[in-house]
């Protein structure tokens, strides 16, 4: 082969490759139905405190915590911080998404003798009874939903030890104590309320990896789900291509999933946890896949 013929291959070969470079460039990304699907992703939260300095920050995910209406929000703790012995108005619905939290109920702040509730606790702050919590050596941060106002009444502290969480203030699941069920490959746990009937209902569901997609479908109520762990693939409308048209949401992503709206999900090559809060019933119906 001569000089000349093996600079024509390689020409050739570097044009290829930059053309498919151009191509690969040029192709629209995939973009979900807004009238079905948004979502945020971690780096597109906005922070109360943008450069993080203070010991505790806050992003608001969903509606207005210091108005009536459902609200989910984010709260982070630099450790060493615990706050003084408070209740709410309303029940709030938490999990511990990063780190570990610690806890106690009643007007004793006794940190030495608190509960620790280690990364996927979930936590109901009943209305109106009063407790408190911090962190010691380790950061923490709560995903916090309920209805507001979602304001912090402080109560006069009382002096002595605290003994143990008194379950009519909190009621604490750590992820040992959570009750998985199947459903078919896949797993969901009901954490709060029902999502058959109507009223709000938390729940987790684990997706298992494995190129696991449903069939388009819809739910009659708006969902908001928050990937607590791994990759959850989604996609709009009713002509599922899990490999052209899922997006990934990935660990710490909150989606809104429009009610009426049709969408089809799954995984690929590891599981999903999610953390779905919505208003029953949330009862999923099939949708005829367009042809």
């Amino acid at each position: 082969m001569t000089a000349i013929s093996v600079t024509a291959r390689l020409g050739r070969c570097f044009l290829l490759a930059a053309l498919a470079t151009v191509l690969a460039t040029a192709a629209p990304a995939v973009e979900l139905d807004p009238a079905a699907v948004v979502f945020k992703t971690p780096d597109q939260f906005k922070w109360r405190d943008p450069a993080d300095t203070f010991s505790t920050n806050q992003t608001v995910l969903l509606g207005d915590p210091t108005k009536t209406g459902l609200y989910i929000y984010i709260n982070t703790f630099k450790p060493g911080r615990f706050g003084v012995p408070h209740y709410h108005p309303n029940d709030r619905f938490i999990v511990v998404t990063e780190g570990a939290g610690w806890r106690g109920t009643g007007p004793v702040l006794d940190p030495a003798h608190a509960m620790r509730l280690p990364k996927g606790t979930f936590m109901i702050d009943h209305a109106r009874q009063v407790h408190w919590d911090g962190t010691k050596d380790e950061n923490g941060a709560y995903l916090i939903a309920g209805y507001a106002p979602a304001t912090n009444i402080e109560v006069p502290q009382a002096t002595g030890i605290f003994t143990g969480i008194d379950p009519t203030a909190v009621t604490v699941r750590t992820p040992d104590q959570i009750a998985w069920k199947d459903m078919g490959i896949n797993r969901r746990a009901v954490l709060a309320g029902d999502p058959d009937k109507p009223g709000l209902s938390v729940q987790m569901l684990r997706l298992t990896k494995g190129n696991n997609f449903s069939g388009p479908h819809l739910y009659p109520n708006d969902r908001f789900i928050t990937v607590l762990d791994g990759t959850w693939w989604v996609g709009s409308g009713n002509k599922p291509d899990p490999a052209r048209l899922a997006v990934p949401m990935k660990t710490g992503t909150f989606v809104t999933h429009f009610g009426q709206h049709a969408i089809w999900d799954g995984t690929k090559d590891e599981d999903a946890v999610l953390l779905v809060i919505g208003e029953g019933p949330q009862t999923s119906t099939g949708v005829e896949e367009a042809r």
